[in-house]
Formats: structure tokens, C-alpha cells, sequence
């Protein structure tokens, strides 16, 4: 039964390449408003479910129902009037400019033979100051670094005035410094535009830092589903990752994952 809250709903989604099944039976519902962490191990069916969710591929069977409507049954302009997707990498074969990447995210919405206009332009210039890249409008993107084209990715989601934001590993291939300035960006953006947002991610402190609710995956099952508090324990991180993990809490309010024989480690240090 759908909630109020449910923006998003999986409902018994299976998926295979050939003879390899990626995807076993998903269902879990995404509230309104909120971050949701897609996490798990590499090959636990993360980005096959993120395809599924946007429609780039139909589930063999189940359901994903976006705003009470069936994603298999929307066309592309109606998929891009609801979600934007940003994938892990983007390559551009072509030297456009950050402004013109961005201008192209609403290519759909412009139509085939129309040509964006100047307000068009202006409002792409607005939405690279939001996310603060505003400097970058007249640079190569191709010359960019790896967190400098991520933030214009997300920069070009935005411009698409999507309700729900569906992010491909963010934080891939970035450093330390940037992993953490994409994130907070995006929930920042999140709030301000009352986005929801879902993000494919494998590094569990990321996924406590930033996340509402949590699904954590493992070989295209879902071990659990929910509220981040709720469900974000120690034992469930531990089936997902083949490994003994322990959480412990730090002063600034987040929860900090390790390995259990590293805690162990720690402890007998200081005795």
C-alpha cells in the first residue's frame, strides 16, 4: 500500500543480463523529501536498480512507480519532467563549454528543433551559482577536474527542475576533499529545492553522513530497508560486507564505520 510520504515505490523488481541475475525480487518504498542511500558492495545491483528507477531499463518483472505513475509506461519527456539522472562518468566527445553542458538538460523539454535562448542560458548561469561553479560557465568541461565536473553534472540536473534526483556513485574516482564538497552540495540542494534524491554509494560513512534512509544491498537482494536509524547497525553492515564491522559514535553526531578487529585494536592500545 502506498504512503502519503512515498514518492518512489520498487515493488518486486527483478532484472538479469543473459543468464546472470543482477536484480531478486526488490521492493522498498522512498519517502518524500528525503536522501536515500542505495548501499552496498561492488555487484550488489546498485546502478542496474538506479537504470530502473529512471526507466533507462524496464524490470522482467515488478514495478517502479514514480509520483503514483508506472515508469515503463512514461515516455522520455515525461521521465525528464520528474527525475534526472547523474551518471558515475560523463565523456564528452566534443569541446562545449560548462554552460552549454548545462543548457542541454533540458534538451527534451526544448524539443528537437527548438534552440535555447538567452533565458535559457541566464537561468543555466543562475543554477551553476547555486552549486557554486558559477565561475567554471565558460571553461571546456573535458579540462575539468574530476570534482569540478561532478558539481557541473549535478549543476545540469538541476537545471532540469526534476522532483526526484538520482545520482550514479557521486563519489567516484574523487579525493577525500571532494567526496565530501559533492555531498554536502547535493544535500544542501535537496533541502533547498525539496528534492528527493537517491544515491548508489559503497562507502557506509558516507552513507551515514549524509542519508535519511538506507537500503542496503547485497547480490541483488535487499538485507534491509528504511529510516537510517532504524535499520544502520552493525550487525546488517556486516552480512552486506562479508566482515565483522562495529559503528562507533563521534562528537560531531555522526556514526563513524570500522572494521571490529580494528576497534579491538584500539582498545587493547589503551589499556
Amino acid at each position: 500500500m502506498q504512503n502519503s510520504t512515498d514518492i518512489l515505490q520498487i515493488k518486486k523488481v527483478f532484472y538479469s543480463y543473459g543468464q546472470h541475475q543482477v536484480l531478486r525480487g526488490v521492493s522498498f518504498n522512498i519517502n518524500k523529501g528525503t536522501v536515500c542511500g542505495l548501499l552496498g558492495p561492488n555487484g550488489s545491483g546498485k546502478t542496474t536498480l538506479l537504470k530502473c528507477i529512471n526507466g533507462l531499463i524496464c524490470p522482467q518483472t515488478g514495478e517502479v512507480i514514480a509520483e503514483g505513475r508506472k515508469v515503463a509506461a512514461m515516455t522520455r519527456q515525461q521521465t525528464a519532467a520528474c527525475m534526472a539522472l547523474v551518471p558515475q562518468q560523463t565523456t564528452i566527445v566534443f569541446g562545449f563549454t560548462v554552460l552549454d553542458i548545462v543548457v542541454m538538460g533540458r534538451a527534451v523539454s526544448i524539443g528537437r528543433t527548438g534552440l535555447p535562448g538567452r533565458v535559457d542560458y541566464q537561468q543555466a548561469l543562475e543554477t551553476l551559482g547555486e552549486v557554486g561553479v558559477e565561475y567554471l560557465a565558460q571553461r571546456r568541461f573535458n579540462e575539468l577536474s574530476g570534482g569540478e565536473k561532478q558539481l557541473v553534472m549535478l549543476a545540469r540536473a538541476i537545471f532540469q527542475n526534476p522532483r526526484i534526483l538520482l545520482l550514479d556513485e557521486p563519489t567516484a574516482h574523487l579525493d577525500f576533499k571532494n567526496q565530501f564538497m559533492v555531498m554536502e552540495k547535493v544535500k544542501q540542494l535537496t533541502r533547498q529545492k525539496g528534492l528527493t534524491t537517491v544515491i548508489t554509494i559503497h562507502d557506509p560513512n558516507l552513507a551515514s553522513r549524509y542519508c535519511d534512509q538506507v537500503v542496503l544491498l547485497k547480490a541483488g537482494r535487499i538485507i534491509t530497508a528504511g529510516l537510517y536509524r532504524e535499520v544502520f547497525t552493525a550487525l546488517r553492515l556486516s552480512e552486506v560486507y562479508d566482515m565483522e564491522v562495529s559503528i562507533a559514535s563521534i562528537s560531531a553526531g555522526f556514526d563513524v564505520v570500522l572494521p571490529a578487529e580494528y576497534i579491538c585494536i584500539e582498545s587493547e592500545k589503551a589499556l
